[in-house]
């Protein structure tokens, strides 16, 4: 739109530059596990994410669940928590069953309800087990940030590489000197781009996928830790939905008429 060729863009040798050394600073800082859980996670960025469905679903589920144990005692659920896949009832929540993280951390729990553990320590576990969690994936947004901290100062040393070879072709014609300081201003172009423009909200969009997680579990918790300390089914998803921000919690004839429904 302002005249310019969009062709002097494109320079090889800075995207090489940028590129390989945002990569190997990567790699450096970073713990391989941290790194294989980035790689898996950075997909979700694309993603649409959580829905306020995908909440209701869950404190569904928990009512139906409860309500098993109500009326069949705690012994009738054993199979649920043993083979998730094969549960009835789980099997009415696909999404939930494809949340493998999930699927694991609440049947933990009610595994350790079935097998006859105290209240009390059961909440000790989930606890930890949702400051373990928390503490995981805080390190897969910093992994973005950093390169994106790195990635201007990265466009200057391209930048610098390209002066340097334009300082050795000062006898050149205006034209081919203007063309060479314009390829090593683009590694300066493309490091500012990179960081503000992409990399930097792809790690707040992790961040933003992070907290939806972590609701996502707290929801879980808080329904069995209300239903293990002796509430009512009903009463116990209503605790859950507490738990939920607003933009996601159904109102209660929602939630009821749904409880009802499944």
């Amino acid at each position: 739109m302002a005249g310019g060729n969009l062709l002097a863009l494109i320079q090889p040798s800075e995207f090489i530059t940028l590129g390989c050394a945002a990569t190997g600073g990567m790699l450096i800082c970073t713990p391989g596990y941290t790194l294989s859980a980035t790689m898996k996670k950075i997909p979700k960025i694309f993603g649409i994410g959580l829905s306020s469905q995908d909440f209701l679903d869950i404190l569904v589920m928990q009512y139906e669940l409860y309500n098993k144990v109500r009326k069949e005692g705690i012994l009738s659920i054993e199979q649920d928590v043993t083979i998730p896949s094969n549960s009835v009832v789980f099997k009415k929540f696909p999404k939930f069953l494809d949340n493998h993280e999930a699927v694991d951390f609440y049947c933990d729990a009610l595994r350790q309800l079935v097998n006859g553990i105290d209240a009390g320590a059961i909440d000790l576990s989930i606890e930890t087990d949702l400051e373990t969690h928390e503490k995981e994936i805080k390190g897969i947004p910093t992994v973005l940030a950093r390169v994106a901290d790195a990635f201007p100062g990265l466009g200057i040393v391209a930048a610098v590489l390209g002066i340097i070879i334009t300082m050795s072709k000062l006898d050149a014609p205006p034209a081919e000197l203007g063309e060479h300081i314009g390829a090593a201003l683009v590694g300066t172009f493309l490091g500012v781009l990179l960081a503000y423009g992409f990399i930097n909200p792809m790690s707040q969009k992790l961040e933003t996928i992070n907290a939806e997680e972590e609701m996502y579990l707290a929801c879980l918790a808080s329904g069995f830790r209300a239903f293990s300390q002796g509430l009512a089914p009903m009463v116990a998803i209503e605790v859950a939905r507490k738990s939920l921000y607003h933009v996601y919690r159904p109102d209660l004839e929602t939630l009821s008429n749904a409880a009802k429904k499944g």
